[in-house]
């Protein structure tokens, strides 16, 4: 073991608290839609029940580049502790909420954690992980959304059916607790590897500064075509397979999640493939070449086409995120810009969620009402996101 190696916490327990840690926060977001319809009708929700999950993307929005900032002043362990915190105490509310508007709001709190998590995230893991190891760390973390995601849209259907939504919020406000904790005792400073917050506070950097990092704007354009193309996908792919009478809900249902599931194995894969070639940028290059072909297939008229792209979508094009993630230290001058690159990426990866879920539509009428063809526009979109990479100056 080298003497740098000595100076840090074995890096899969590390990854691994950090990643339960964001995915109890991601369960959050995710225990909603399973029940949606319930819960609407216990608080008397109509219209403003959508809100119940964009709220997470609108607090995104604004709180990103402060999140980037807390991270530089306080450190990202610091709040990551406060990102489950702030979702445990958003669900504690919720879990009394007696209106819509109150749960809404519990909904804002828990987003607060949320995008903590997002941004904070990888600083953590690259302030408290080998920097040799970092590629395959992130490839880990990287699946605590999708993890989040298939634990809760599978167990608040069958907590549901024994307890009452009310108790449904409290345990997933347990589970952040106790996951908070975790971190906040498990994930140790050990000697030379970590700037105190004092130090990192009083840093020459500007936060300003992050505005002119070329590269780094590069790489945002680059994410945020890839998650409108991604949002754009997982979104609207269920209503075309159902609509078309190729599939039915629950086969519709499970089209759109296999990405996900088969990301939980190939995340990790690409980071371990990108620190053993010591590269970033050729698995970025790989997975964005892949991406739009595949997620076009995705909304074929063949059903083998369909899974055929499911997977590839999965298997390679949802390595984007590992690879960008895992740049943004590579990309900006200075360790001190790290946090406020993270917030000015999430920046635009809200951006690109949120314009996938405006534009596609509009792009379908365009196509006489056709979702194939609108599913091959996405093709030259993330062509642009790949041109974007490619003209980046990344190792």
């Amino acid at each position: 073991m080298t003497e740098q190696a000595k100076k840090y916490q074995n890096y899969l327990f590390v990854t691994l608290v950090i990643m339960l840690t964001a995915t109890t926060i991601a369960g959050h977001q995710f225990k909603v839609p399973t029940i949606m319809g319930e819960l609407a009708t216990s608080l008397n929700m109509t219209s403003s029940a959508s809100w119940l999950m964009s709220i997470f993307t609108f607090v995104g929005i604004f709180l990103a580049l402060p999140a980037g900032s807390m991270a530089q002043k306080f450190g990202p362990k610091a709040m990551i502790v406060c990102a489950a915190l702030f979702a445990a105490g958003g669900s504690l509310i919720g879990s009394l909420a007696p209106s819509g508007s109150l749960m809404i709001a519990s909904r804002g709190i828990e987003g607060i954690g949320f995008i903590l998590a997002t941004v904070c995230g990888p600083l953590a893991i690259a302030r408290f992980v080998e920097p040799s190891k970092i590629g395959s760390a992130i490839g880990i973390w990287a699946i605590w959304v999708p993890v989040g995601q298939i634990l809760a849209f599978n167990i608040t259907p069958i907590m549901y059916g024994s307890m009452s939504w009310n108790a449904i919020w409290v345990i997933f406000a347990v589970a952040s607790l106790v996951m908070a904790a975790a971190t906040l005792f498990l994930v140790n400073n050990k000697k030379g590897n970590v700037p105190t917050a004092e130090a990192l506070s009083s840093s020459a950097a500007k936060f300003t500064d992050v505005f002119s990092q070329k590269n780094l704007w590069l790489l945002c354009f680059s994410f945020s075509l890839f998650n409108l193309v991604f949002m754009a996908t997982l979104s609207f792919v269920p209503a075309f397979l159902e609509t078309s009478g190729m599939m039915g809900k629950s086969a519709a249902a499970f089209v759109t999640t296999l990405p996900m599931i088969i990301c939980m194995v190939s995340l990790p894969i690409f980071g371990k493939v990108s620190d053993i070639i010591g590269s970033l940028k050729k698995p970025l290059l790989v997975s964005l070449v892949v991406l739009g072909p595949s997620v076009a297939m995705m909304f074929s008229t063949n059903i083998s086409l369909v899974y055929i792209g499911a997977v590839l979508f999965g298997a390679i094009g949802m390595g984007v995120p590992a690879m960008i993630l895992s740049s943004v230290g590579q990309v900006v001058e200075s360790p001190e810009l790290a946090g406020p690159g993270m917030g000015l990426m999430m920046i635009f990866q809200n951006l690109g969620m949120f314009l996938g879920t405006l534009v596609f539509m509009p792009i379908v009428g365009m196509m006489g009402g056709n979702f194939t063809s609108a599913g091959l526009v996405l093709i030259p979109i993330a062509v642009v996101a790949l041109l974007f990479a490619l003209f980046a100056k990344l190792k």
